[in-house]
């Protein structure tokens, strides 16, 4: 059998005979994201080779084809929106920084968990705490600013940051460690209330205070994708980490509590919803988002309309470069590339659970599988918006939409799953020679 590190190699020459394939169609639009591109994952490369040699060799090939269709999406909108408006300034330069800066993250991740997710697990509140006072950061005027009427962000000088990002990876981080030392304890119900049985409150405690100070912290951002996605992935780790089917039964009753409650609450959750139900009954104005994200993957049909092609509108999309980029894959790559980006997603949740269920640890299994949720339910997500399943909740598409703290929290979790998985490939290998 051939050794990871030449399986992750061959793959990521597939992956750059595609940007390749791009860079024949757009020209010019794209030679420095491509660059950009090939010295970020040539240098990733040879790092895991390194520093992780016996970790997954499809993660990191996983994630370079879904940036390399970012990228060359970024690059198609620039093309036609310069040619429109003066004022454009071309994401997929600014893109090309961040995936420089992403990768430095992910250099740093590899190097500091090459043995394991110990330095975390002794952090764990910390790490927690970090990350509620990251979520705080942007309700404060002097370096909270406000976009399209959600405070998440954080500027500096010509530079904004999304916190929340940071915080999901910190959260996971931290309900993995708690639940590896509470997990049978947590799986202990105790204590009745009504006709359930539940674990003592006084580990349950901790655990809920900070989800539910985090999930009261994105309500008040009027972030209510986070808030959403935050929930999910902590109601199925909880799952995951107890073994107790209660608690996701509990998830379902509170989540549909909080939508009605939501609904009646906040104007712009009624709104969203509205364009969901009835896009047609505003067309300008709230349903015009969603409108125009089906009618583009309507034009684009099966094949799509091409990077470059003579009748491409993916200019028209609005945030077509980040709420909508899966309907920006769709005009220009068709059904196909659609198809193509969520089978992606799939495989790359299909080896973090493979990862989760090869590990002898507690804490690697569950940091695994919760890394996987998240990704995941992002994808999910988008997609259910784009095609009116659910209604639009903001998050970003991981690894292709346009977005540093996006992109740089992805490349975080990426370094994480590689070192888990090197950590754990290392042990069984060890096992199997002392068994020979």
């Amino acid at each position: 059998m051939s050794h990871p590190r030449f399986r992750e190699f061959v793959l990521l020459i597939g992956v750059v005979v595609v940007f390749v394939i791009g860079v024949v169609q757009l020209g010019h639009w794209v030679i420095v994201p491509f660059f950009g591109f090939l010295a970020a994952f040539t240098v990733m490369h040879i790092a895991v080779r390194a520093w992780a040699p016996n970790a997954d060799p499809l993660l990191l090939p996983l994630a370079g084809l879904l940036t390399a269709i970012g990228m060359l999406q970024l690059a198609a909108i620039d093309r036609l929106q310069v040619t429109a408006a003066a004022s454009w300034k071309p994401l997929a330069p600014l893109q090309t920084g961040w995936l420089a800066f992403s990768a430095a993250a992910f250099l740093a991740t590899v190097y500091i968990f090459r043995t394991g997710l110990g330095p975390a697990w002794r952090v764990r509140y910390t790490l927690a705490l970090i990350g509620i006072v990251a979520m705080v950061a942007p309700l404060f005027p002097i370096i909270g600013t406000s976009i399209n009427g959600e405070r998440l962000w954080l500027r500096f000088g010509p530079l904004s940051f999304q916190p929340a990002e940071a915080t999901k990876v910190l959260l996971v981080l931290f309900l993995a460690a708690y639940l590896s030392e509470r997990r049978e304890l947590l799986g202990l119900a105790t204590r009745r209330v009504g006709p359930l049985l539940l674990p003592d409150v006084r580990y349950l405690a901790p655990l809920l205070g900070i989800i539910g100070l985090a999930l009261l912290i994105f309500v008040r951002q009027n972030d209510l994708g986070s808030s959403l996605l935050f929930f999910v992935a902590f109601m199925a780790i909880l799952w995951i980490g107890s073994g107790k089917a209660y608690y996701p039964v509990m998830g379902i009753i509170l989540f549909a509590i909080g939508v009605y409650i939501a609904l009646h609450a906040f104007g712009h959750v009624q709104v969203r919803f509205e364009a969901w139900l009835h896009p047609y009954a505003d067309p300008q104005k709230s349903g015009y988002q969603i409108l125009q994200g089906q009618y583009a993957m309507a034009d684009g049909g099966l094949s799509g309309q091409g990077l470059a092609g003579p009748d491409t509108q993916v200019h028209l999309i609005p945030f077509g470069w980040t709420d909508l980029i899966l309907a920006a894959v769709g005009h220009t790559l068709g059904l196909a590339g659609v198809l193509g980006v969520m089978m992606c997603f799939v495989v790359l949740l299909t080896r973090c659970f493979f990862i989760a269920l090869r590990s002898r640890s507690d804490l690697h299994a569950l940091a695994a599988a919760g890394f996987g949720i998240v990704l995941g339910v992002q994808a999910a997500l988008i997609a259910a918006g784009v095609t009116r399943v659910l209604p639009l909740t903001g998050v970003t598409l991981p690894f292709v939409s346009y977005g540093g703290s996006s992109l740089l929290s992805n490349f975080v979790i990426l370094g994480c799953l590689l070192a888990i998985s090197h950590s754990e490939n290392t042990t069984h290998l060890e096992l199997e020679e002392a068994l020979e």
